[in-house]
């Protein structure tokens, strides 16, 4: 089933010593008393995360045998404690808890993250939380590392769910994948690296929604609900080495606020797909704002914030302000030569490659490709160049 949504209070500070150390500075953009974007809260759809008020059931695990039926076997009220080491295996929760009885997974020790290790980057996802048709929700991951799968961690189909204080690494695809009509999601305090090591046009960080191909009526084979709304992805470090765009907001997806994360662009490589921004807008009505992203001598780095459009009526009503781009700008006015290796395959065999062109990077702040109107404000562009900041239907406020 899915949930019903409404507004509900938080209380996390005073039970999460990692998430307040994390949360201690003062993050422009998210408020303190939540942790939340600022502007969430006029959705009115906040999550309950009251956890001082549960009765926690504590299930200890140390093996991959008890972690995994752990995770088969969860229930609402569930606090999975998972010791430090290496978990070599793929996992999948398809249990969800409730806002007073959320399920939280979570590492004995935040200084000694335990490892859920997928084995191979070249099939399958190392940690899936899954509610297949019928919805889950109300789920905390937190202190987590997540490594070696074609996916990191990928939501289906499941609500209310915090991904915070994880690290995903050397997958072969994106980080994370909000997918499947998953909405009031969160992706905070995390630090998502080491992407696309199966396929570089797939190496995203954070992946909100599915391609319009892939809904349902589309012309590939996956069917999946494309309405993945109001995620919020906050104060993470993504880069260096994410291949792809660090967060690809899709069409069918509304209202996504991407908050204070830092974004590093060494390693990004997808230029012959035009991955090689920071953020693709194609969804609709987000808010873009309090983020800091830096070239780092990319010389295949093209613009900082994209709008497009690839079905009808998305692409539209985004808001990006208060963003500080930092640019090699020696690089813009060459073409580059590139040669892209697509898709290396399990354990770096080489299976398909694009051939050679030249690429000439553009270096704007923000590019719009759609008739509809993009909002700006007071972002800053180092070094400063006026005639780089904005291209395309755009209107400053």
């Amino acid at each position: 089933m899915k949930f019903k949504h409404s507004l509900i209070t938080l209380s996390l500070f005073s039970v999460f010593s990692y998430s307040t150390a994390v949360n201690a500075a003062v993050v422009e953009g998210i408020e303190s008393s939540t942790g939340y974007a600022a502007n969430y809260a006029l959705t009115g759809n906040e999550m309950t995360l009251d956890f001082a008020s549960v009765s926690w059931n504590v299930v200890k695990v140390s093996t991959v045998k008890e972690l995994s039926n752990a995770l088969s076997k969860a229930a609402p009220g569930d606090k999975i404690v998972i010791a430090a080491g290496t978990y070599a295996s793929k996992f999948k929760l398809n249990k969800g808890g409730f806002k007073d009885k959320p399920i939280w997974i979570v590492a004995e020790d935040a200084s000694k993250m335990p490892v859920l290790d997928g084995g191979d980057y070249d099939n399958g996802t190392t940690f899936a939380i899954d509610g297949d048709t019928k919805g889950i929700g109300y789920i905390y991951v937190q202190n987590i590392k997540v490594t070696n799968g074609r996916g990191g961690i990928t939501v289906d189909h499941a609500d209310y769910v915090t991904i915070d204080g994880v690290e995903v690494y050397n997958v072969g695809q994106a980080a994370i994948h909000l997918r499947d009509g998953s909405q009031y999601n969160i992706v905070k305090n995390s630090y998502l690296h080491d992407t696309g090591l199966y396929n570089v046009k797939y190496g995203e960080g954070v992946y909100i929604g599915s391609d319009y191909k892939k809904w349902p009526g589309g012309s590939s084979k996956s069917k999946y609900d494309p309405k993945v709304d109001y995620a919020q992805i906050i104060n993470n470090t993504i880069g260096p080495n994410v291949t792809a765009e660090h967060i690809d907001i899709k069409e069918g997806s509304s209202y996504a606020y991407i908050i204070g994360n830092t974004f590093d662009a060494a390693g990004m490589n997808d230029i012959l797909n035009g991955g090689l921004s920071y953020i693709d807008f194609k969804g609709n009505y987000s808010e873009t704002a309090y983020n800091k992203g830096n070239q780092n001598g990319n010389k295949y780095f093209e613009n900082a914030f994209e709008v497009n459009t690839k079905s009808p009526g998305w692409g539209y009503y985004n808001n990006i302000h208060d963003n500080v781009l930092t640019f090699n700008d020696e690089y813009y006015s060459k073409g580059v030569s590139v040669t892209m290796t697509l898709a290396l395959g399990s354990k770096g065999k080489a299976k398909t490659s694009e051939t050679t062109k030249n690429k000439k990077p553009e270096h704007w702040v923000v590019k719009s490709s759609i008739k509809g109107e993009t909002r700006v404000s007071n972002n800053t562009r180092i070094p400063a160049d006026t005639s780089k900041m904005y291209k395309g239907n755009i209107s400053e406020y």
